[in-house]
């Protein structure tokens, strides 16, 4: 079947994973909390783009990391003809949004199975984070 979009996800494979919890975990401490680090990369070769989406989390109380987990996943995409999204924006923006819900069900999976409540992250808005981007470093 033709497509009329430039861009079209050929593979999505899961490159690292890693889940760590402690034996004991104090999920009713008031102060038990949680933090995200997502990074988004991408390298373009001839007409097929690679777009890596890493996150890191970490929950726990104060410094204290009771879960950890880090997931790599990467999108492959055939690159069309390029019609009204340039290769960078749809890498920063629709890719990330294409992939993040697998790195989220997978890590929501892992919890799981490790035994605890699932770990459900919120969506991520990619356009106000890109633009968050670049009004801290400044470049377009």
């Amino acid at each position: 079947m033709a497509t009329n979009n430039p861009f079209n996800l050929t593979h999505l494979i899961l490159l690292e994973s890693n889940f760590k919890r402690e034996w004991t975990l104090n999920l009713e401490h008031p102060e038990f909390g949680s933090s995200i680090d997502l990074q988004v990369e991408d390298t373009t070769e001839e007409n097929i783009l690679s777009v890596y989406l890493k996150l890191t989390y970490s929950a726990g109380v104060g410094d204290s990391k009771e879960i950890t987990a880090y997931v790599n996943m990467v999108g492959v995409f055939d690159i069309e003809n390029i019609g009204d999204i340039p290769t960078e924006q749809f890498a920063k923006i629709n890719a990330p949004a294409i992939i993040f819900p697998f790195v989220r069900e997978h890590l929501s999976s892992l919890s799981t199975k490790s035994g605890i409540n699932p770990i459900l992250l919120q969506p991520v808005n990619f356009v106000k984070r890109n633009e968050a981007k670049k009004d801290i470093t400044g470049s377009k």
